[in-house]
């Protein structure tokens, strides 16, 4: 506290305008950390393959060149933030045969360089979530090559059925499980 003490008297030495300056620096940095703003989150859900035989004799085996490789992804886009995402832009490396969007929206396709795709979404609300299913028919799965709208670039994170914290989170919860154990010793050695 005596720290906090000798920088006050130092700040307050130089002058009622260099007080009102930081001031104004800090509550500026404060209201920037803390705006609205939309955070775009995107990754991989789940895939499947399948194989089918196409040749004429399907009870044999099956031949060489008569497969029909069907590839299913699902990707997922998240706003996260509190301030909803306009004009989002999502760029695949490559068109897949069939994409479904849920939940169902206006949604416009578009060819850019080198056979990429662009998916232009109108809108995502705050905190909602966006599915994209792709359909491949024997061609290599394509993959999000970027997803950014007006005021933020998204992040690509791994998805899991679980949630998975930060090691952080972990270190905090094992910490108070421990404070938590000892407050029970602590409490029962009292009573006896």
């Amino acid at each position: 506290m005596e720290v906090v003490n000798v920088v006050w008297a130092f700040i307050t030495s130089l002058g009622d305008q260099f007080v009102a300056l930081a001031f104004t620096l800090v509550a500026a940095l404060v209201f920037y950390v803390f705006r609205l703003r939309p955070i775009l989150v995107f990754g991989r859900a789940h895939s499947s393959l399948h194989n089918l035989n196409l040749s004429k004799d399907q009870h044999g085996p099956p031949e060489e060149h008569h497969f029909l490789e069907i590839f299913n992804e699902q990707f997922f886009v998240q706003n996260k933030g509190r301030k909803p995402a306009a004009d989002v832009s999502l760029e695949l490396s490559h068109f897949p045969r069939n994409i479904s969007i849920n939940p169902g929206q206006k949604v416009s396709y578009e060819a850019i360089e080198n056979g990429q795709c662009l998916i232009k979404v109108p809108f995502i609300a705050a905190g909602e979530l966006i599915t994209l299913d792709c359909i491949y028919l024997n061609q290599r799965a394509a993959y999000f090559a970027s997803v950014r709208c007006s005021e933020s670039v998204g992040k690509e994170v791994d998805f899991f059925t679980v949630q998975r914290f930060s090691s952080l989170a972990y270190a905090i919860l094992w910490l108070l499980i421990l404070f938590g154990m000892a407050f029970v010793v602590q409490f029962v050695s009292g009573i006896f």
